[in-house]
């Protein structure tokens, strides 16, 4: 099959240096969760949602480990890791939130979550949506609710949540997106009391508002035959049905278009490539009063998954054993933090010079594989260079 022609022209390629700077994620779920198929579905519908930087058609084997994944994600330029778990002992499910290559992790404890398919049973209008859909073509716009907009003044562990949640997408630029491009919402709320973080996920609709309501269900009124057409009969005028849209009874419907959900959007049609010099005459002959500003409504609907959690605790590394920044219901004293960072760097210093041993020992071992391997031969056991070829005879 010939490969499709992509335009080279007309369309801006991305740099280099921009494509390094787009956060790339793994959703990961290792261990126990593997036997759990509720589990297993939450991480490809979670997958959905950090499209389309991802890997969406990852798979994970038993024998995988953690390191696995760290060492293919450097040269894959993965910024984040999402691991669900399950302990085997609890049951409890957790999620760790990593960022490449050093950390730190935040660590969520999973109270309840809700999968794609319950989220569509609840609807009454659900959106069907797949992996491949247009709405997963582009980042989702991510809004946080119920978190402080003053960054320095909130406590060091949630302005470190904040950050990681802000850099989970490429940032927006208002100067350059186009508001059509923009297909879904990642709302992540945070309960002030409890404390719980909740995260939806909605697609955005957005329809073209008629200047009258009225008029538009009269005239689509023949769709629905089992509707009544209102009685216009204490109307004095016709005016009153076109300039007053709740002046008739029964004409509108809890479905109907709220106005706070109207918003006016600059109409952003196509238009062929022409010359410099004929777009600048055609814009200067168009008058400025002339706006393409259309009214449409938005509307969410919400594609799921559902989550929600708890911080439990924030550790410094990716991996392992590392020190802990933050935690929810234990505290330390200044003396103890002093102990356990005493104990870290001890750690530290006997990992990094096990890690020399270690390269050492292969080195050693590489070269006595080079050196076995190379014929044995001294020159001082032959006198002439005969010796070496006895078997053909002279």
């Amino acid at each position: 099959m010939a490969k499709r022609r992509q335009k080279t022209r007309t369309h801006k390629k991305v740099s280099e240096e921009e494509l390094a700077k787009i956060p790339r994620s793994m959703v990961l779920h290792l261990g126990a969760s593997l036997k759990n198929h509720s589990l297993t579905q939450l991480v490809r519908d979670f997958r959905n949602v950090m499209q389309p930087h991802t890997a969406i058609n990852l798979r994970e084997r038993k024998s995988n480990r953690l390191k696995d994944f760290i060492v293919m994600a450097g040269p894959l330029g993965v910024s984040d890791l999402f691991i669900f778990n399950q302990s085997e002992s609890t049951g409890n499910i957790s999620l760790r939130m990593g960022k490449m290559p050093r950390g730190p992790t935040l660590q969520f404890k999973i109270n309840s979550y809700s999968l794609v398919k319950d989220v569509r049973k609840i609807l009454k209008h659900p959106k069907s949506v797949g992996k491949d859909s247009k709405e997963f073509l582009t980042p989702p716009l991510l809004v946080l609710n119920g978190f402080s907009s003053q960054i320095n003044d909130v406590e060091h562990h949630e302005k470190l949540m904040i950050t990681m949640f802000q850099n989970m997408f490429p940032p927006i630029q208002p100067q350059s997106t186009k508001v059509s491009t923009i297909k879904r919402v990642l709302m992540i709320s945070k309960d002030p009391q409890t404390q719980e973080i909740e995260i939806r996920h909605y697609a955005i609709n957005t329809k073209l508002v008629e200047e009258n309501r009225n008029v538009k269900k009269l005239i689509n009124s023949h769709h629905n035959l089992k509707k009544h057409l209102p009685n216009l009969a204490k109307n004095s005028d016709v005016s009153d049905l076109l300039l007053d849209q709740y002046s008739v009874g029964g004409m509108t419907s809890d479905s109907e278009v709220e106005d706070d959900a109207i918003v006016e959007i600059k109409q952003e049609e196509a238009a062929n490539v022409v010359k410099k010099k004929e777009a600048t005459a055609a814009a200067a002959s168009v008058p400025k009063e002339e706006t393409t500003t259309k009214k449409r409504a938005i509307k969410l609907t919400e594609l799921g998954p559902r989550i929600n959690m708890s911080l439990v605790k924030i550790e410094e590394g990716l991996i392992g054993s590392s020190k802990t920044l933050y935690h929810a219901t234990i505290t330390k004293s200044e003396l103890e933090q002093k102990e356990l960072a005493k104990k870290h760097e001890l750690k530290q210093k006997l990992k990094a010079g096990e890690q020399v041993e270690e390269n050492q020992s292969e080195e050693d071992k590489d070269m006595s594989e080079s050196d076995s391997d190379a014929p044995e031969i001294n020159p001082e056991d032959y006198e002439n260079d005969s010796d070496l070829y006895s078997d053909v005879e002279v």
